[in-house]
């Protein structure tokens, strides 16, 4: 499979909790609280180290510098949108997490916060799904010789067993296939 195609896929996993993180939402919207913590524990770890440890790396250190190298703009191009976009994922997370703890310790009022957090951080990765999905990634395709996507394919591997070792990919895809089961009926 080429690079490009498995950081699609990646997209449509992260596309399904995102699903399930606007269901948890809608719950916590109607209830005041949320239902299962853990759960939203767990989604905020699948985003800090799936989307931005591994899926974030491929691209920040292996397929942007392989499309500057081809002449694509960092600065004045989508690269610079995407690398703005995935601080603002990450700001968005670190104050969903904020949010979690101040509401377990309490601060009931911290739920609108998370619910708030949640759905900007929903709206931004759909949106930038698209753009990479419609405009980065068929650059890539376009400009990126077979023996580069090769290179970035290994690399993509090594990423992915550094960032988050070894049968922790599998353990992702199990958690969300248990959470689709009760929040995407």
């Amino acid at each position: 499979m080429k690079p490009i195609e498995d950081l699609k896929l990646e997209h449509e996993a992260v596309k399904n909790t995102l699903r399930i993180l606007d269901s948890i939402c809608n719950d916590a919207k109607k209830t005041g609280h949320i239902a299962n913590p853990d759960h939203l524990e767990q989604l905020l770890e699948f985003f800090r180290t799936f989307v931005d440890n591994c899926h974030h790396s491929k691209e920040e250190e292996l397929l942007f510098p392989a499309l500057e190298e081809v002449g694509v703009s960092k600065e004045r191009g989508p690269i610079g949108v995407m690398l703005n976009e995935h601080q603002q994922g990450r700001d968005y997370v670190a104050k969903m997490n904020a949010a979690l703890v101040r509401n377990s310790e309490g601060d009931h009022e911290a739920i609108f916060d998370l619910i708030q957090n949640a759905r900007a951080y929903i709206d931004l990765l759909n949106h930038h799904i698209e753009k990479e999905n419609n405009v980065l990634f068929p650059l890539a395709d376009k400009h990126l010789s077979d023996e580069k996507q090769v290179e970035l394919g290994e690399g993509f591997e090594t990423i992915e067993t550094q960032k988050i070792g070894a049968g922790k990919h599998d353990a992702f895809h199990r958690m969300l296939e248990s959470l689709e089961s009760i929040y995407l009926q």
